[in-house]
C-alpha cells in the first residue's frame, strides 16, 4: 500500500562545488594549512554538502496534516533529533528565507536552537490515485510549493522514496510565480543532472526512526 510514512524522516543529501579563495574557507585549519602552503594565493575546488528534510505527520485533532521541512549542512543526527522531538506548532515561526543555506551555517553547527529555527512548518496532502504528495508552507518571502512523487524502494521498500515532480515559490509581494529548476535533463536527453557540479534535489530516501514506530 502506497502511502505516506510518518514513523520515520525522509533525508536527501545535497551539494554543490564552489570556489574557495585561499584563507576564505569556514574551517579555520584548512584555511592555516593552505596559507602555509600557497602564500595567500590562488585557491581550490570544493564540494559543499548539505541535507534537505521533510517530516510528514499523521492527521492531527484539527483534521491536518502538518508537515516540517528542513535545509541544512548540519550533522544528520542534530537535525533529526529535532525533527524527531517535534516544534511547538502554536508559537513557531517560519524563516524569512527557506530556500539556500543560512549564513554562517557549516557541517558541524549542531546548536538544536539553530536548527529548529531553520524548519519550515506547513501542510501536505497526498492524492492516491496518482501518487503524489503536495507540501505547502510559507516563509516571510513567499508560499512555497513542493510536489514528490513517492514510490516503493528496493529489496521490498515501503513508501520509501521521494522524487521531486516540481518546486515554486509564489512571492506574495510581487504577485509571482518563481520556478526552481531541479536540474535534470529530460528522459529523451538521456536523464541524469544538467550540471554535475550541483545536485540541489536528489532523490529522498525514508529513515525510519524507534522513536516514532507508534506512528507506523
Amino acid at each position: 500500500l502506497l502511502r505516506p510514512r510518518c514513523d520515520g524522516i525522509y533525508v536527501a543529501e545535497c551539494g554543490f562545488q564552489r570556489w574557495v579563495r585561499v584563507g576564505h574557507h569556514t574551517d579555520l585549519r584548512k584555511n592555516s594549512a593552505q596559507l602555509a602552503a600557497y602564500g595567500g594565493r590562488g585557491g581550490q575546488a570544493e564540494w559543499v554538502s548539505y541535507r534537505r528534510y521533510p517530516r510528514l505527520l499523521p492527521q492531527d485533532e484539527e483534521g491536518k496534516l502538518r508537515a516540517m521541512v528542513l535545509q541544512d549542512p548540519c550533522p544528520r543526527f542534530a537535525a533529526e533529533q529535532v525533527l524527531t522531538a517535534g516544534l511547538d506548532f502554536a508559537t513557531h515561526c517560519n524563516p524569512v528565507k527557506s530556500e539556500g543555506l543560512p549564513e554562517g551555517a557549516v557541517p558541524h553547527a549542531a546548536d538544536a536552537d539553530r536548527v529548529r529555527k531553520r524548519v519550515c512548518v506547513g501542510e501536505y496532502s497526498f492524492d492516491r490515485h496518482n501518487g503524489r504528495i503536495l507540501v505547502i508552507y510559507t516563509a516571510v518571502d513567499g508560499e512555497y510549493r513542493l510536489t514528490f512523487s513517492l514510490k516503493h524502494g528496493e529489496l521490498r521498500g515501503c513508501s520509501d522514496c521521494l522524487t521531486w515532480e516540481h518546486y515554486e515559490m509564489e512571492d506574495q509581494t510581487r504577485g509571482e510565480l518563481v520556478p526552481f529548476s531541479l536540474g535534470r535533463l529530460p528522459d529523451w536527453k538521456g536523464g541524469g543532472l544538467e550540471d554535475e557540479g550541483k545536485d540541489h534535489f536528489p532523490q529522498m530516501n525514508f529513515r525510519p526512526k524507534v522513536a516514532l514506530e507508534h506512528l507506523v
